[in-house]
This record gives C-alpha cells, sequence and structure tokens, in this order.
C-alpha cells in the first residue's frame, strides 16, 4: 500500500523545479529527514536520498548524499533517510501523520488587521489602500532561523502601524515604494515596524497554553502519551518555534543598528 506523494520534476536540467503526484512506495517504508542546512544540525554520518521525475527521459531519478558530522564517531552502520519534499508541518500532519522539529520549510498562517479602535485608524487604512496594501487578512511566514522572511503584506502593514501622525501625513502625499520592504525602509522606521511586529507575535504567543519550554518539558516526560495529544503538543512546538524566531530578531534589530551606528561614526572619525 503506497500513497500518491508531491515529487519535484525537472522540466529544465536541474532549474525551474515544478511538482507533480507520483507513487513512490520506498518513500513509505523510510523516515523522513531533511539535508541539514545549519552546521548545528549536522549528527553524524547519514545518507539522505532525494527524489526528482526527469521530464525530459521519462523517469523518477534518486539522488543519494551522504552527511558527516566530523566531530563524532559513529561505529554503527549509516542510516538512509528519504526527503519527501519541502513540506510544512501542516502536510507532514495531515498526510503522513508526524510532526518535523525544526522543519525548515514549515509555515505558519495567522490573522492580521489594523486596530479600528486607534485614532489614527482612517490615516492608516488611507494610506494602505493608496499603496494597495492588505489592511487585514490571514498571513503565512516561514521559520526565520532558515533564512525565511515576513510577507511584503504583512511588513507593510506594520509598517503602517507603526507611524505617527507625522509620518502618515508624510507618507500619504510621498509616493513611498518601500513600505513592504525593510531593507530600503528609513532605520528609524525599519526599527519601529520589527518592533510592532514582534509585539504582535508576543501575544499571539501568549494565546497559547503552555509556553514552548513547557511544551518541550511535557514531551520529555517517561508516561506514555496519547499518540494524537503528543503530535498536537509537537505541532503547536513548532508553531511558537517560528513566532519566538521573529520576535527574538525584531529585540536585536535596534541594537545591530547602534552597533553598525557606532562603526561607521568611529570609520568617520578616523
Amino acid at each position: 500500500m503506497t500513497r500518491q506523494n508531491n515529487v519535484p520534476v525537472n522540466l529544465a536540467g536541474f532549474e525551474g523545479l515544478d511538482s507533480t503526484l507520483a507513487l513512490i512506495p520506498y518513500w513509505d517504508m523510510a523516515n523522513h529527514d531533511h539535508p541539514a542546512r545549519r552546521k548545528d544540525e549536522l549528527v553524524g554520518p547519514r545518507l539522505i536520498a532525494e527524489t526528482v521525475y526527469n521530464a525530459g527521459n521519462e523517469r523518477l531519478e534518486c539522488q543519494v548524499f551522504k552527511e558527516e558530522d566530523q566531530s563524532k564517531d559513529f561505529s554503527s552502520p549509516t542510516p538512509i533517510f528519504i526527503t519527501y519534499g519541502n513540506r510544512t508541518d501542516a502536510e507532514f500532519l495531515v498526510h503522513n501523520g508526524f510532526v518535523v522539529r525544526w522543519n525548515p520549510d514549515t509555515r505558519v498562517t495567522k490573522p492580521f488587521k489594523l486596530n479600528p479602535e486607534d485614532h489614527l485608524y482612517k490615516q492608516r487604512f488611507h494610506l494602505l489602500k493608496r499603496k494597495d496594501m492588505p489592511t487585514e487578512g490571514k498571513f503565512a511566514f516561514g521559520n526565520y532561523d532558515y533564512g525565511a522572511s515576513m510577507p511584503p503584506g504583512l511588513i507593510a502593514l506594520a509598517c503602517v502601524s507603526a507611524m505617527d501622525e507625522t509620518d502618515l501625513n508624510l507618507h500619504t502625499v510621498q509616493s513611498s515604494e518601500w513600505l513592504d520592504d525593510l531593507s530600503t525602509m528609513p532605520t528609524k522606521l525599519a526599527d519601529q515596524t520589527e518592533l510592532r511586529l514582534g509585539e504582535w507575535l508576543t501575544k499571539l504567543l501568549r494565546v497559547y497554553p503552555t509556553t514552548p519550554e513547557e511544551d518541550e518539558a511535557l514531551l520529555q516526560e517517561s508516561r506514555q502519551f496519547n499518540p494524537t495529544r503528543r503530535l498536537v503538543i509537537q505541532y503547536r512546538l513548532e508553531e511558537k518555534r517560528v513566532l519566538q524566531g521573529y520576535v527574538h530578531k525584531s529585540r536585536l534589530r535596534p541594537l545591530e543598528d547602534v552597533a553598525k551606528l557606532s562603526i561607521a561614526t568611529l570609520s568617520d572619525e578616523k
């Protein structure tokens, strides 16, 4: 017995990958893992197999490569893992029945909107509409620790939410094109935007009935959990880790900007 798996399709060499459904029995008999994307993920010798459908040759091609952590010595046979592809934890949970710890491809979807009780609500709403940006919606974002970034619409929403009345009036009459890009914003406004995002995500973390540390402790308990309950705890823990990554980043950014300014000042003095 097997299921349909979503596999990459090689349309032009190894670039421009699409995806299609295929029956691959071996995938259902091997544990999933993703190739290490950071040095601290290396856990020792292991083989990672990736499957791609080559449309030109009309066949499935499996590539196997070995990862090694030189600091560890393993005398046991090298384990083999199959990478099921770039799937979120929600997809793994629903379709495969497990959750991946520190999944670099997971995504969290949460609702955000302007505060209608804000006395500057109408000005913020008008500015976002004028720039063709959303005033509310559900936004999906990945794991910051693996290089993911916030969606432009959410950045713009946070940016406008962080503006004072002077900034709102200024950017309503100006053609500012950087409202959804932190890298091109004025430093002060970028810091304020990051802090606003951090505030929103901190509030989301407080909605959960437990902290990440409490979830970790629950999962490490020796008593046997109902399998479904364990999966739910694992899933919410991974969600919290994604949120925590951005909260931590939002607190560090102002400190990083101060450090950059200090370095620039020292350079000018020389």
